[in-house]
């Protein structure tokens, strides 16, 4: 009897360790799906637990308290910077200015990816531009080691359904593919490509047949939360069948970059975290529905860029976010230890920042 009540109490222990944590990190406990091999899988953010990416986590979250130090768990990585679609809110349109940048090489891409495991990144995430138009793309998934981190990639969807059998192959786990309308006339609008909503809709039945962790990234504004725009989207990704919505606010970078009336506090954003608390995400019904702000809150993680989070230009640059632009080295002149040492030391020393995103700030350098 005591044996089994032991048992029993380490078993409780070691859920309410994870559902408590879930819920102050991503404001939900949902298993949104269960991998092949029966792991289960809580955001597309992170590793399915239970394996050995997740561990790899764990191991860099102990290391951070041995080291007193900082530690990335997730790189962003933009593979490329061509794009076939042009969206009114890009925040990569201004580097598209300086032509004389070179993108990485197959190899560069592929030292950058050892280096970030060497760090302890157990998420590696790809954007763009557009990553699936990078002609080598399975070359350089291919290379990376499985075993320490869990590959995902953020994509506009018009390639996904022809490459899921090569992402699958190549060890990605997940993807995000942008949806930021729930009518295709307007979504094709925002993203400046017709066509684009047929696409990406095709992409996620194909994702999803092939067994990956498949969301919908959005980008919405006060209007689309008050017209009810936020809840089509998350009710269109609920008819897909779709594991997760991302939800992002506007952020005043790219071609957004002059419209300071982003920054700072919006009230609009806490009533769109309580809606989606209370209407989606105690429902099971629903996929999970993740809110960037709410990840950038005290609540949660505060703005993780530069503590345990960065991103890597195509051309090598390391930043501290792909929203914050600022660069602290390029990896073809220095070692990631070294501009991660340099950029924590001016950013993150002091902890993730508290008052939220660092490119919404009023003031930024």
């Amino acid at each position: 009897m005591a044996k089994r009540l032991r048992a029993r109490h380490l078993k409780n222990y070691s859920f309410a360790l994870v559902e408590m944590g879930l819920d102050r990190y991503i404001g939900h406990h949902k298993i949104i799906r269960y991998t092949a091999d029966g792991l289960p899988v809580y955001t597309n953010l992170l590793p399915p637990l239970f394996s050995n990416a997740y561990a790899n986590q764990e191991i860099t979250q102990m290391f951070r308290g041995l080291q007193h130090r900082p530690l990335p768990a997730l790189a962003s990585i933009a593979l490329t910077d061509v794009c076939n679609a042009e969206c009114e809110h890009c925040s990569f349109f201004n580097d598209l200015d300086d032509k004389s940048k070179k993108t990485l090489s197959v190899n560069e891409f592929k030292d950058l990816i050892r280096q970030c495991q060497d760090l302890g990144a157990s998420v590696l995430q790809f954007v763009g531009g557009e990553p699936l138009m990078h002609p080598q793309w399975r070359e350089i998934f291919e290379s990376i080691d499985k075993r320490k981190s869990y590959v995902q990639l953020f994509t506009n969807g018009w390639l996904l359904e022809k490459s899921v059998k090569d992402l699958t192959a190549a060890g990605v786990g997940g993807v995000y593919v942008s949806i930021d309308a729930s009518q295709a006339e307007e979504h094709d609008r925002k993203r400046g490509l017709k066509g684009l909503f047929e696409k990406a809709m095709a992409g996620i039945a194909a994702a999803k047949k092939a067994d990956l962790t498949v969301g919908l990234s959005c980008c919405i504004n006060k209007q689309d939360f008050e017209s009810g725009e936020l809840d089509n989207i998350i009710e269109l990704g609920r008819r897909q069948g779709v594991h997760e919505v991302f939800v992002f606010d506007a952020v005043p970078v790219g071609r957004l970059c002059n419209r300071n009336d982003l920054r700072g506090h919006q009230e609009w954003i806490d009533k769109m975290i309580e809606h989606v608390r209370t209407a989606y995400n105690q429902d099971k019904n629903y996929p999970g529905v993740l809110i960037y702000a709410y990840l950038t809150s005290h609540i949660s993680l505060g703005c993780d860029a530069a503590t345990c989070y960065f991103y890597v230009s195509p051309y090598g640059e390391i930043c501290p976010c792909d929203f914050y632009h600022k660069k602290f080295g390029n990896i073809r002149e220095e070692k990631l230890s070294a501009i991660w040492d340099k950029m924590t030391h001016e950013l993150g020393s002091h902890g993730s920042n508290w008052t939220g995103c660092w490119a919404k700030q009023k003031q930024l350098t």
